[in-house]
């Protein structure tokens, strides 16, 4: 069940969906009026629904007026069908316009949005992860990832949203370093799994899970990312964000929550037996390409390139974390 209530639909547009078997179905989405968000310092709120896209939840795109929330709604439609179709092979059709005749320009939106449209699909994914009811039944169970339990691989997975929901609400950093130098000169990826910064960080993930259960914690999730939903897209580009020894910008800092979400998401899936969802193109392209970044840097750059093409000579590793 959504977040969110569609109220009075106000707009409607049907799509057809073929099957990569020759099947045919159909798409509908459905825009509800817009209304004033109703949490403090909200602007407007538009609900939107696909029907027959999962499982037909009602969410929602905010705005700093009525206008901008029902473009952006489109916006997100475009966007949610766009990944649907990359990733079941089906061809989406609606008068044979491009783009589903939903291509907007929605205002206050950086021109470079690809890192967060793909940390929110990649949250969205994560999210629904969360809140698999067969979580509460490993809870305190091994993981797979050595020394963390379940619940704590959990919480730290949650933390991706969680976490840069409470960031992105402080006040900003005032210089920033690249996204490289950050895991460079990150104990955690320098150091081994038994070492201290790694210790220090399941440790408090463990007390962390030991205070929560999975159904707690799925709420908290959904509550973070309803907002992250609001603030994610109003950055402005040169926002920084503060990480206490050093700062970000918003895109980069994004960056990183994606690639932990890209990876952990992975390791929960396992963890659970469950099949690992599937991630937006974007999602994982972009996470591909920073992880080469850091494995050229640990290994240096003939080390990568000799494991993707010439396997007689790959080293035994080139990992990045």
């Amino acid at each position: 069940m959504g977040l969110y209530e569609l109220g009075e639909v106000v707009a409607e547009r049907r799509i057809a969906m073929v099957l990569p078997d020759g099947g045919m179905s159909e798409l509908v989405v459905r825009l509800g009026r817009p209304h004033p968000d109703p949490l403090p310092g909200g602007d407007w709120c538009c609900p939107f629904q696909i029907e027959g896209l999962g499982d037909g939840a009602v969410d929602a795109a905010f705005g700093v007026d009525s206008l901008q929330a029902m473009l952006l709604a489109a916006y997100r439609v475009r966007l949610l069908l766009t990944g649907h179709a990359e990733q079941t092979s089906a061809r989406l059709d609606w008068l044979g316009q491009p783009d589903l005749g939903l291509r907007v320009d929605p205002g206050l939106v950086p021109p470079d949005v690809t890192t967060r449209n793909a940390y929110l699909a990649a949250a969205d994914v994560a999210a629904v992860l969360l809140r698999t009811p067969v979580l509460a039944e490993h809870w305190t169970s091994p993981s797979a990832l050595p020394y963390y339990s379940t619940g704590g691989l959990a919480r730290h997975l949650a933390n991706q949203i969680t976490r840069t929901a409470e960031l992105l609400d402080v006040a900003p950093g005032h210089t920033a370093i690249d996204v490289l130098a950050h895991f460079t000169g990150s104990g955690w990826v320098t150091t081994g799994a038994d070492e201290a910064d790694n210790t220090d960080i399941r440790e408090r993930g463990e007390r962390a899970a030991a205070e929560t259960d999975a159904a707690r914690l799925a709420v908290e999730v959904d509550g973070a990312l309803a907002k992250l939903r609001r603030t994610v897209p109003a950055q402005p580009p040169y926002r920084i964000v503060d990480l206490g020894d050093w700062g970000l910008t918003v895109d980069d800092f994004l960056l990183t929550r994606l690639l932990e979400l890209v990876v952990h998401a992975d390791d929960l899936a396992v963890s659970l037996d469950l099949p690992t969802p599937e991630m937006p193109t974007a999602a994982t392209e972009l996470t591909t390409d920073l992880l080469t970044r850091i494995a050229a840097w640990r290994h240096g750059p003939l080390a990568v390139v000799r494991a993707l093409s010439r396997r007689e000579r790959a080293p035994e590793t080139i990992s990045a974390l």
